[in-house]
C-alpha cells in the first residue's frame, strides 16, 4: 500500500484550507455560532482522542498509519468505536466549527470524514486483519467502525 499522509496532518491541512478559503474567498456570513457548545465538543473530542492515545502508548503499539500494530487494543474507548481517535477528531472539528461559525470550517467535517472513512480506515483494517486474523474479525463483528 502506498505511503499516506498521517491523519493529524490531513486534519490540519483541511483546517488551514478552510481558514484560507475564508480569508481569500470570503468572508462569509456566520452559519451557526455556538461557542459554549463548540468548546464542550472540542474538549470531549480531544479527551476521547487522548484516552485512545494513552492506551496505544501504554501497550507500546504504533500510532502511525501504515506501520504494523503490535497489539490489538479493544478496551477503553475501543469498546464503543474501532476508531475513537478519528471520532474524536470529527467531534473536535464540529466543535471548532460551532465556535467560529464559518462555512468553510463546517465543510472540513465531511471532508475529513471522507478521507478517514474511505482511505485511512480501510487501509488500517486490512493491515489489522492480516496481523490479527480471526481475533480482529471477531472484534469488527462486536464493535462498530464509528459509534
Amino acid at each position: 500500500m502506498p505511503l499516506v499522509f498521517q491523519p493529524p496532518f490531513i486534519t490540519m491541512l483541511m483546517v488551514v484550507t478552510a481558514w484560507l478559503m475564508h480569508a481569500f474567498l470570503g468572508p462569509w456570513d456566520t452559519v451557526l455560532r455556538m461557542p459554549r457548545i463548540g468548546t464542550l465538543l472540542m474538549l470531549l473530542g480531544s479527551g476521547f482522542m487522548l484516552w485512545a492515545r494513552v492506551l496505544f502508548t501504554s501497550r507500546k503499539t504504533t500510532l502511525f498509519v501504515g506501520q504494523s500494530s503490535t497489539q490489538l487494543v479493544c478496551d477503553g474507548p475501543f469498546r464503543v468505536s474501532r476508531n475513537p481517535m478519528y471520532v474524536g477528531v470529527l467531534v473536535s472539528l464540529v466543535g471548532l466549527a460551532l465556535c467560529v461559525g464559518m462555512l468553510p470550517l463546517y465543510l472540513t467535517v465531511p471532508s475529513v470524514f471522507v478521507v478517514f472513512n474511505f482511505f485511512h480506515i480501510p487501509r488500517e483494517e486490512a493491515m489489522l486483519r492480516e496481523v490479527f486474523t480471526e481475533r480482529y474479525r471477531t472484534y469488527t463483528n462486536e464493535v462498530r467502525r464509528w459509534l
